[in-house]
């Protein structure tokens, strides 16, 4: 039987079976699938079953419909795929048969099954858009990594669109090193002030707590939380606020690691940031695997 599902939010679990015929949904009583979501307009959507298909339309809501990689045009019909989200305000629903759909181990990796809070980086850039954002930062990267370009290339367009999504990120950066050694190989930093590709600057001693332990490393106020003496130093002659610097692991191996910081104000990395960007430094990883497989020095 196919249902339709709601994996967050404070209706998350429920699933309603689609008759023949067509469905409305949105925030109102009056409707006949309602989700208590306040980002979700009075009358969001309509799904139409036709048979074996799905179609879903836009109402001209609000804060929009993300499907399959694209925010929903009002008014124009498109047909539904199984497994694959759909984004209303901060509601993610889903087709699928059983009692979950398929796509739920993954959205869950990347925290977004989970109650996103206001204390979010990505909440307090995109507010009630937030997991139509981090969905579609997560089709861009996936996007970008199967296009087939030079490695390179791929790698300075995915910090461009971070710097994009993440307004209130001040740098990005890429430091590449060798999986057998851990010698530094390479590293590709974009920054916002300098308006695209700088020297390469970052706190050495930061990526190396983070490669040494195969974790996220995460400072959120570096000015007011008490750090090794050797974080002070280097965050406080770079003028940097905040830092999320996460190792980039692929089949155990770790070739980098993914290193944002702020410079402004404190950006706040909280746990449903950390494990979203987690999910995108694998990704990265078995790509540059790919890309550049590690020879011995």
């Amino acid at each position: 039987m196919t249902e339709l599902h709601i994996l967050n939010g404070q209706d998350a679990g429920l699933s309603f079976h689609l008759d023949e015929g067509t469905h409305y949904i949105g925030r109102s009583w009056e409707n006949d699938i309602r989700i208590q979501d306040p980002t979700v307009s009075r009358r969001h959507l309509r799904i139409v079953r036709e048979s074996t298909r799905y179609f879903v339309t836009d109402l001209g809501s609000r804060n929009g419909t993300f499907f399959y990689g694209n925010y929903l045009i009002p008014g124009v019909e498109i047909e539904l795929k199984r497994g694959v989200p759909i984004a209303i305000g901060m509601t993610l629903l889903g087709i699928g048969s059983g009692s979950l759909p398929e796509m739920i181990p993954h959205l869950d990796t990347m925290g977004l099954t989970r109650e996103t809070g206001n204390d979010s980086g990505i909440f307090a850039v995109h507010k009630g858009k937030t997991n139509q954002k981090k969905l579609e930062l997560f089709y861009r990267v996936t996007d970008l990594l199967q296009k087939g370009l030079p490695k390179n290339d791929s790698l300075e367009q995915l910090l461009e669109v971070f710097l994009e999504f993440l307004a209130k990120i001040d740098t990005a950066t890429f430091v590449l090193v060798h999986p057998e050694t851990g010698k530094t190989i390479q590293v590709i930093s974009e920054s916002r002030e300098k308006g695209g590709t700088l020297i390469p600057d970052y706190p050495q001693a930061v990526v190396d707590r983070a490669l040494a332990g195969k974790k996220p490393l995460v400072i959120v106020d570096a000015k007011a939380e008490e750090l090794d003496e050797e974080f002070t130093t280097s965050l406080k002659m770079r003028n940097v606020t905040s830092v999320m610097c996460i190792p980039m692991i692929s089949s155990s191996e770790v070739v980098g690691v993914l290193y944002l910081e702020s410079m402004k104000k404190p950006y706040p990395f909280p746990p449903e940031d950390v494990l979203f960007f987690q999910d995108i430094a694998s990704l990265t990883a078995a790509f540059i695997m790919i890309q550049d497989p590690p020879t011995a020095s």
